[in-house]
């Protein structure tokens, strides 16, 4: 018997960077930060400008997502050519599903001797 064990994501419904958003925002909900502020804070090891810019258009795209669903509002504004969000606040909406998404369970860790036979355990899944 092993002491092993395996972990098991749960995905929620929101990508990876919708989730920070949503997350960034219920923290800090005095701040006024938008599209270029939320590149520096979710996206910080983007060095290169092609890196920068995809990953400017990546956070656009998403809050562009939360803004459609309802959950996040803000200030549409053309700057250096593209069109990006300021003034960035979480509707209450918005408020209500980043709670849930914080309470989330994100992933299960269960004892190796859980494991499926078809499962194969790996390096990175022993803690």
């Amino acid at each position: 018997m092993t002491d092993k064990n395996f972990t098991v994501d749960v995905p929620g419904k929101f990508s990876a960077i919708e989730e920070g958003i949503l997350g960034y925002l219920y923290e800090h909900p005095e701040e006024n930060i938008g599209t270029g502020g939320l590149v520096g804070k979710l996206k910080p090891e983007q060095s290169t400008a092609e890196q920068q810019g995809q990953a400017f258009e990546e956070i656009q795209y998403d809050i562009e997502s939360l803004i459609a669903a309802r959950l996040v509002r803000g200030k549409r504004v053309s700057a250096s050519g593209k069109v990006q969000y300021v003034q960035l606040r979480l509707t209450p909406k918005g408020e209500a599903e980043a709670i849930k998404e914080r309470r989330r369970v994100k992933k299960f860790i269960f004892p190796d001797a859980f494991r499926p036979k078809w499962a194969k355990p790996s390096q990175s899944q022993g803690e």
